[in-house]
């Protein structure tokens, strides 16, 4: 029988408890940096994503990669809480502050779709494409962008899309940042100028629609479109000669591929989150932006750097309480 492990964990609105797993055996799913296996609660699988120390200690970009799991997690897990879509990997529990920080997903649906642009059939292609756009869709209206939108990023059940590891996700609104650049990146994305825009991810997706569609893989490089179908060019022509603020929305496309639009189950992404997350982000946000100013790397954590923001968050409510009850009189220093 196999051995019961017991750790600890916060789901998704930051409720600390108790996890029994047991190890389900390896686990390598493509597109993901982290390590990665199959644990098993309650005869439930799960994907089990870690930094172990030595990993960190080698390559401490490596916690900030976890770090962008947890946001992008919390933020999809809050705004879509009990309608959680399908097209996305949904976190279960998380912890950065310990010995080794996890992230804990549902298990993931059907298979890597890497390389299965060249291999679809013609009756699958429409399917994958709009499954592909609702799921940027639901992370664009949330505020959150993954950042890495690849193949490798995307999982197939035959009938539908699912999109996993948002290790390299960013919150609209958020500087873009410089980094590794992909060959799916848009220009503005690659120059990492200006803020994160709720179209970010359309550029890399329509970089797969396009492949898909054509049954062939560019690997993100834009080829010449002159002999795409008509269709194909006005679908994918005002993404691709357009700057970022003038590209169509996730929806605007599904909607030339003459796909439905269903209203989303959460409005304003900032409807389900509680005022201490918004706060929370908020601080992070300027964190970020200091650190990018600076031309600094994070600094190396022995516990997590966005826990010492939470701190930093708990003492300012602490001094603000005691300098009203000075102020009033109910407490005398």
């Amino acid at each position: 029988m196999a051995e019961l492990v017991k750790i600890r964990g916060r789901n998704v609105f930051g409720r600390l408890r108790e996890i029994e797993l047991v190890e389900g055996g390896a686990y390598d799913a493509p597109g993901s940096r982290l390590r990665q296996r199959l644990v098993v609660v309650k005869n439930r699988s799960y994907v089990y994503k870690c930094v172990p120390r030595a990993d960190g200690n080698r390559e401490p970009a490596l916690y900030d990669m976890l770090d962008n799991e947890v946001r992008a997690g919390t933020r999809l897990g809050q705004v879509y809480a009990d309608r959680y879509p399908p097209e996305l990997a949904r976190l279960a529990a998380y912890n950065v502050d310990a010995e080794e920080p996890f992230v804990l997903f549902y298990a993931y649906a059907g298979d890597p779709a890497t390389g299965l642009a060249t291999r679809l059939e013609p009756e699958h292609r429409r399917l994958f494409e709009v499954g592909l756009l609702r799921a940027v869709r639901l992370t664009a209206e949330a505020g959150v962008i993954h950042g890495a939108l690849t193949m490798d990023a995307l999982r197939w059940d035959g009938r539908q899309v699912q999109l996993v590891n948002f290790e390299s996700a960013r919150q609209v609104g958020e500087p873009r940042r410089s980094g590794p650049v992909l060959p799916s990146h848009s220009p503005e994305q690659s120059s990492g100028s200006g803020t994160v825009d709720k179209r970010d991810d359309v550029w890399a997706a329509c970089l797969i629609v396009r492949d898909v569609a054509m049954g062939a893989s560019a690997n993100g490089f834009r080829r010449d479109r002159s002999s795409d179908p008509e269709w194909l060019r006005a679908l994918l022509d005002p993404v691709f000669d357009n700057e970022v603020a003038h590209r169509p929305e996730p929806a605007d496309l599904l909607r030339g591929l003459r796909s439905d639009v269903p209203e989303l189950a959460a409005g304003d992404p900032e409807a389900g989150l509680t005022p201490g997350q918004r706060q929370f982000d908020r601080i992070s946000l300027r964190k970020r932006r200091t650190t990018a100013n600076a031309g600094q790397e994070p600094a190396n954590r022995g516990t997590n750097p966005r826990w010492g923001v939470a701190a930093m968050v708990v003492l300012v409510v602490i001094a603000a309480v005691v300098g009203l009850a000075v102020m009033f009189g109910w407490v005398n220093l």
